[in-house]
């Protein structure tokens, strides 16, 4: 009895232990009033590696709203958070495509572009890159949210569809930002964000991103696309909510 009391005991706590180590936000995202959009991505730390998983769909679809149901993620090892793997897949109105990124010294590049909406593959390619430290879009988000809390301007490197991209990024300040969980005292960020991409959600003009000062978490991101504009906010953490706090501060 006494050993069966020791062995829950000890199952209960790698439990806590794995819980502890993963966290996972989500937001929803509005055009005026009309919510047009959700995401969550997850992070979850493995030893020395951090990995992460996300997806957007759009809801309340219709002649304003284009159905869009991304997803992806991303191995990252740490501290220096350096790239590992990269996949993301992509439909986005009739556009469906799909990405995997492999860093070692260099970039093998993968992607299968389809016959519209189908699983009828139209095109298949394998590249190779030089990797020079240009990351895959959720490390150079990390490292955004890593570097913005030291610096209040500069550049991210990231490497997406083929090019190599310097973001550039400034610290515009510290504000309150109301979300349904409550205030949270953020820095804000502009980015300009100018990426060639295919698909529906072609970036436009400045986004701007509140970045909690306590948790390093998104709390608010007001982002442009060709197709229009969205502000999202934080709705719902689970897990860890210091996870990236501990994370990017090595």
């Amino acid at each position: 009895m006494d050993r069966a009391v020791k062995t829950v005991a000890v199952l209960l706590s790698l439990s806590s232990f794995s819980f502890s180590q993963e966290l996972k936000a989500c937001y929803r995202a509005y055009l005026f009033f009309f919510p047009v959009a959700e995401t969550c991505i997850t992070y979850k730390q493995e030893n020395n590696h951090l990995k992460t998983e996300s997806f957007v769909r759009t809801i309340n679809v219709g002649k304003l709203v284009k159905r869009v149901y991304n997803r992806g993620g991303a191995t990252i090892i740490l501290p220096d958070l350096k790239p590992k793997h990269f996949v993301y897949y992509q439909e986005e109105g009739e556009f469906k495509r799909y990405q995997e990124y492999i860093f070692n010294h260099k970039i093998k590049v993968k992607e299968i572009k389809y016959v519209k909406l189908s699983d009828e593959i139209e095109k298949k390619e394998e590249k190779e890159y030089e990797y020079r430290g240009f990351v895959d879009p959720y490390t150079a988000s990390l490292i955004l949210y890593r570097d913005s809390s030291k610096t209040s301007q500069g550049t991210v490197k990231m490497f997406y569809d083929d090019k190599e991209y310097l973001l550039p990024y400034s610290v515009k300040g510290i504000e309150v930002v109301e979300t349904p969980l409550g205030e949270f005292k953020a820095r804000k960020i502009e980015v300009y964000p100018n990426i060639e991409t295919k698909g529906l959600l072609k970036p436009k003009g400045l986004w701007y991103l509140w970045i909690d000062e306590e948790t390093n978490v998104p709390v608010r991101m007001d982002l442009k696309f060709v197709i229009g504009s969205a502000s999202a906010r934080l709705e719902r953490i689970e897990g860890d909510r210091y996870l990236l706090k501990r994370v990017l501060k090595r």
